[in-house]
């Protein structure tokens, strides 16, 4: 259950990204109910399983990668101020957009990088030194697999929004979750209102280390999914 307080933190930051959202396209939801269910509360579906996903004894410590507008990063922030945020995106226009914002919000759970997540998992900062990683609208699951698994520690989760229609992706991730010593924990769904119907939110875990020539060069996953 969210608390007013919060709730009003979030519609907040609603009407501060549809302010960015008129001069840079972060988003095609642009009026604020659309906001508010189809990127806010999408957003918030990971809430309630959070806690569930965390390795014991380890600092917590989300990664959403392509965070683009800041979804889910900037919700799931708002609502957990215990938890420690990073977000990266390879547009500069877009993590300068989401600076503005924190600033305004005074978020101090969140730091934004701009890079390509391809270079950024090589960085020891960032290698397997994340509890959870987020991604959502942005790629097919062999390519989001490679970008993200990377970054998760050992019997880490990434975390996917996607569509219920997503079976095709399933059987050519096949490889890539071998490759990539990943499996499938589960498939959270849960339902938004209006008519944004039923979604769900891929869980992965991550079993073994990544083997180093994992991500790719920049474009490969992207152009030869494993």
């Amino acid at each position: 259950m969210i608390d007013a307080q919060t709730k009003e933190r979030l519609e907040t930051f609603t009407k501060l990204f549809l302010e960015e959202n008129a001069n840079i396209n972060l988003s095609a939801l642009r009026t604020y109910d659309q906001c508010w269910v189809g990127n806010v509360l999408d957003s918030l579906a990971l809430v309630d399983i959070l806690d569930s996903l965390f390795v014991m004894k380890r600092e917590r410590a989300v990664l959403d990668i392509g965070t683009g507008g800041g979804f889910p990063l900037f919700p799931l922030a708002i609502v957990r101020p215990d938890i420690q945020f990073v977000g990266i995106d390879a547009v500069r226009k877009k993590i300068d957009a989401l600076e503005r914002i924190k600033s305004k919000l005074n978020l101090t759970n969140v730091k934004l990088i701009v890079g390509r997540s391809e270079e950024l998992a090589h960085h020891p900062e960032l290698r397997e030194r994340f509890d959870i990683v987020t991604a959502r609208a942005v790629a097919p699951l062999s390519t989001l697999l490679e970008y993200s698994v990377p970054f998760a520690a050992i019997d880490g989760k990434c975390v996917f929004w996607k569509s219920m229609h997503v079976a095709d992706e399933q059987r050519e991730s096949v490889t890539a979750l071998k490759a990539l010593h990943a499996k499938l924990r589960t498939a959270h769904e849960y339902e938004l209102p209006a008519d944004f119907g039923k979604r769900q939110l891929l869980i992965y875990e991550k079993n073994a280390q990544t083997e180093e020539r994992y991500p790719r060069e920049v474009g490969l996953p992207k152009k030869k999914p494993l």
